[in-house]
């Protein structure tokens, strides 16, 4: 089965609510003064389940989401 890309939303931190109501975030931490998002396991393809401003979350026909990183000026 090929999987195809249904939406993609980047995470600016201005977009909380929004982020917040997706099936795929399992939570809203502060990392610092910064949000960042925590996503459900069982959902999220990558290795990694954490989400910071800057990213975009990807959902995929499947079900499953990516979360494909943006530059980071930490």
């Amino acid at each position: 089965m090929i999987r195809k890309e249904i939406r993609r939303i980047k995470f600016s931190g201005k977009n909380l609510n929004d982020v917040f109501a997706l099936p795929c975030v399992e939570k809203i931490q502060k990392c610092g003064n910064r949000p960042k998002l925590i996503m459900n396991r069982s959902m999220v393809n990558n290795v990694f389940n954490v989400a910071l401003l800057g990213d975009e979350l990807v959902e995929y026909s499947d079900g499953k989401w990516d979360i494909q990183y943006g530059e980071r000026d930490e």
